[in-house]
C-alpha cells in the first residue's frame, strides 16, 4: 500500500524481496513499483539453517539496493539482521528503518541469547553505528523504545500494521463455518509464534461454554500444529484452513496475545485488522504496549499471569451480545481514525523522503 501511494506520488519505486512462500497470505495483492525477487535456498523447519538463509538473502536484498543505487532506501526488519547488512553497506546512502519485528532483541526475547552474549553486543553495535534518517514504528510505545535505542533527535512516524478499509468488502457471503448466527463467534486467525502465548488460547479452549461461543481457528507458525491438535474435537472449536480478511467481520471477538518480553519488539497486527473488520478483541498480554494502547475502548485485556485459565473464564461470562454491538460500534470510529493516520503517515512520510532526496540542479 505504501508502495502504491509512493509511486501515485510520482517516485519511482523499486521492491526487492524474497521469493519464498509467506503463510500469511498476501499472494493476491499486486506490487505496486518494480519487483526484483532474490531466490530462498531453504524453506524448512530448521532453524540453524532458516537463520543462514534468512542472513544470506538480507545480505543480498541490500547488495541488489545497493546496485540499483536509490536516493533513499526504505528498510524493513525482515529476514531476520536485514538492519544490521542495512547499517554495514548503506554508510553512503539515506535509509529508512521500518520497525517490524526488531533485531537482535528478537533474540533474547526469544531466549536463544541475552544481552551479555558477545554476539548479541557485536550486532547491536553495528546496527547503531549507521543510524537511519527516519524510523517507522507501529506504535507509540514502539516509538519510544527506538528513540531511547537510535536518540530522539531522529524523525519518526507511526505506521499501525494491519490497518485495512472494510468499506468495501460488505459483499462478502457469511462464510460456512459462520452460519450459527445466534452464537458468538471468537477467533484466532494467523500465526501463533515465539511471541505469542498458546496457554492462553488453550484456557479459552477449556472454559469454552458450547452453547453460547464458537471458536474459529486458523493457525500457522511455530505452535500452530500443537494447538490445533490440542483443539480437534472439542467441543464449539473449528479449525478452519483460512479466514479471509472479508470475512474478519463475521468473528465477533477475535484473540490475541503478546508475551512480556516480546511488548515492543513486535507489534502484531490481529488487534488492528479486528478493529478494522468493526469487530471486537480480547487480548492477553500487558496493558503497557501498543496492542492495548492504541485499541483499548474496542476491546478486554486479559494480564498475562498464572491463573490465566481463571481469568480467562471469569471473562468469557461476563461477555454479552449488547457489550459487544457496543464495543463494535466503538471499534468502527477506531477504524476511521486508523485510516486517516495511515494517510496521515503517507503523505508525512513521502514530505520526508523528499528532503532527504538530493536535489538535482
Amino acid at each position: 500500500m505504501l508502495a502504491g501511494y509512493l509511486v501515485d506520488c510520482g517516485l519511482v519505486i523499486n521492491i526487492i524481496t524474497v521469493d519464498g512462500e509467506y503463510q500469511g497470505g498476501g499472494g493476491d495483492v499486486r506490487p505496486a513499483g518494480n519487483v526484483y525477487r532474490i531466490k530462498t535456498f531453504y524453506n524448512g523447519k530448521s532453524k540453524a539453517l532458516r537463520l543462514l538463509s534468512n542472513l544470506y538473502e538480507g545480505l543480498r536484498m541490500v547488495w541488489k539496493s545497493n546496485g540499483l543505487s536509490p536516493d533513499v532506501t526504505i528498510c524493513m526488519t525482515d529476514p531476520p539482521l536485514l538492519n544490521m547488512w542495512a547499517a554495514l553497506f548503506f554508510r553512503k546512502r539515506k535509509w529508512v528503518l521500518w520497525a517490524m519485528d526488531l533485531y537482535p532483541e528478537a533474540f533474547v526475547a526469544a531466549r536463544l541469547v541475552s544481552k551479555k552474549n558477545v554476539l548479541y553486543k557485536l550486532i547491536d553495535r553495528i546496527v547503531l553505528s549507521n543510524k537511519p534518517s527516519h524510523l517507522i514504528a507501529l506504535g507509540p510505545h514502539q516509538k519510544d523504545y527506538l528513540a531511547k535505542k537510535f536518540g530522539r533527535g531522529l524523525s519518526s512516524s507511526i505506521l499501525p500494521c494491519g490497518v485495512y478499509d472494510a468499506g468495501g468488502q460488505n459483499h462478502v457471503d457469511v462464510p460456512f463455518w459462520a452460519q450459527e448466527r445466534d452464537k458468538i463467534y471468537l477467533g484466532y486467525c494467523g500465526n501463533l509464534g515465539e511471541a505469542h502465548s498458546p496457554e492462553f488460547l488453550e484456557a479459552v479452549i477449556d472454559c469454552l461454554d458450547a452453547e453460547k461461543f464458537k471458536l474459529i481457528l486458523a493457525l500457522y507458525g511455530a505452535g500452530g500444529a500443537k494447538l490445533a491438535t490440542y483443539a480437534k474435537g472439542k467441543p464449539g472449536v473449528e479449525i478452519v484452513n483460512s479466514v479471509r480478511r472479508g470475512e474478519l467481520k463475521y468473528i465477533d471477538v477475535h484473540l490475541a496475545s503478546l508475551k512480556d518480553e516480546w511488548v515492543s519488539v513486535c507489534v502484531p497486527s490481529k488487534t488492528v485488522s479486528s478493529v478494522c473488520s468493526h469487530a471486537t478483541f480480547v487480548y492477553c498480554g500487558s496493558a503497557e504496549s501498543d496492542n492495548w494502547e492504541l485499541l483499548k475502548r474496542a476491546g478486554w485485556l486479559v494480564p498475562a499471569a498464572e491463573d490465566v485459565g481463571s481469568l480467562v473464564r471469569k471473562l468469557l461470562a461476563s461477555i454479552s451480545r449488547q457489550e459487544i454491538e457496543m464495543k463494535r460500534g466503538t471499534a468502527a470510529v477506531l477504524a476511521a481514525k486508523l485510516l486517516h493516520e495511515k494517510h496521515a503517515s503517507f503523505g508525512a512520510l513521502y514530505d520526508r523522503i523528499v528532503e532527504m532526496v538530493p536535489q538535482k540542479v
